[in-house]
């Protein structure tokens, strides 16, 4: 007699290789996807595909799961593109409490991520013509706020790079207001 028995109902699939594989819930999915994109086209997978594939299990999960991975990517793995790409799509998506706001103000974590969250914003909201970041969200626009509170006047000098969205073009956009 056995008392140890494995459980039948692991559902087994085929991964790219024809090999064995186990399933993933929607949560183990984004992380994985997450922590090993680097934003260029892999051996498995394009980096479209992986970027389509990301915003549908951002709708699947739970916001705060997806908030917290962001900060972990961002603190924890030293990422600087994927977090943006999360705050970006999450911010699409949830609304009704100040969660993108923190969320923002935590993963921004230096003075030129200001400007690359907008032109995250911009590219993956595909807004073009004159005016490209109107309408940008309040929630965003909150944390951006309070991100510019965390950086010096010698962090802006050195990150005031001539780019297409400059700290300048933020300034307008965000109106922050200065520490009280």
């Amino acid at each position: 007699m056995k008392f140890n028995t494995p459980k039948s109902n692991i559902t087994q699939v085929v991964n790219y290789e024809a090999a064995k594989a186990f399933v993933l819930n929607p949560a183990m999915q984004l992380y994985t996807a997450v922590v090993t994109w680097s934003l260029n086209d892999s051996f498995y997978e394009k980096n479209d595909d992986r970027l389509v594939r990301i915003r549908t299990l951002i709708a699947q999960n739970d916001p705060l799961f997806v908030a917290r991975l962001a900060v972990y990517a961002r603190h924890k793995m030293y990422m600087r593109s994927a977090p943006l790409v999360l705050v970006t799509e999450l911010a699409k998506i949830h609304s009704g409490d100040n969660l993108i706001a923190k969320l923002t103000e935590k993963v921004v974590s230096r003075a030129d991520e200001i400007t690359e969250l907008l032109a995250c914003y911009q590219l993956l909201n595909g807004r073009t013509g004159l005016k490209k970041l109107n309408r940008l969200s309040k929630q965003l626009q909150r944390g951006l706020s309070a991100s510019f509170n965390n950086f010096d006047e010698y962090q802006f000098a050195k990150y005031n790079r001539d780019s297409e969205i400059k700290l300048r073009d933020a300034l307008f956009i965000v109106h922050p207001e200065g520490k009280k």
